[in-house]
């Protein structure tokens, strides 16, 4: 009887809960932080609201021309709480967006973290947006990045003026596609 009361209590320890830390489903929480964080962030899906392209060519007389290419929008992700504000615009003929230049959006809203870094990168002529985004998950930093391609709709008018003299406009082209939505799934997630 003594022998099986000192299994009973033996057996009870046993079973007894410790404590662990708790699991809060997104970042952290976890005793490997950055396995955790890589497999949230790999599942990461940005929202683009809005995705505004349009451009305008002006040309004051034949030879002389002022035209700028302009992007908006704004981008969320389901891992952070706030929204980023997306605008750029450019200069460089043809197309003005080439892919090759990372813009930076401006992280607005409540939980905005010191250092939040958003940014992207068009490509006008192959239709590409991708997105790039630093993100904290328990006190570490990730580098996320994704992209796709968009599918624009666009209209592109030219209006000449058949009597132009100088000091008047010659041409005036532009081009303005309809607002986008899309979704946006991660693509490499790097730890910093």
């Amino acid at each position: 009887m003594k022998a099986s009361v000192v299994t009973l209590i033996t057996l009870l320890s046993f079973s007894t809960a410790t404590p662990h830390k708790r699991r809060d489903g997104k970042c952290g929480g976890h005793p490997d932080p950055i396995k955790t964080c890589t497999k949230t962030l790999e599942a990461l899906k940005w929202t683009v609201d809005d995705f505004d392209f349009h451009a305008s060519y002006v040309f004051t007389n034949p030879a002389h021309q002022n035209s700028w290419g302009y992007v908006n929008f704004n981008v969320s992700n389901d891992v952070v709480p706030y929204t980023a504000s997306c605008s750029a615009s450019s200069s460089q003929l043809s197309d003005f967006f080439y892919g090759t230049v990372e813009y930076a959006c401006t992280p607005a809203g409540t939980g905005v973290p010191a250092g939040a870094k958003v940014g992207f990168k068009f490509s006008r002529p192959a239709g590409t947006l991708e997105i790039s985004e630093t993100i904290d998950c328990s006190d570490k930093l990730f580098s996320v990045s994704g992209a796709t391609t968009l599918t624009l709709s666009c209209t592109d008018v030219t209006t000449e003026n058949p009597s132009w003299t100088p000091g008047q406009i010659y041409s005036a082209r532009e081009i303005k596609c309809a607002p986008v939505d899309v979704t946006i799934g991660a693509g490499s997630v790097t730890a910093l």
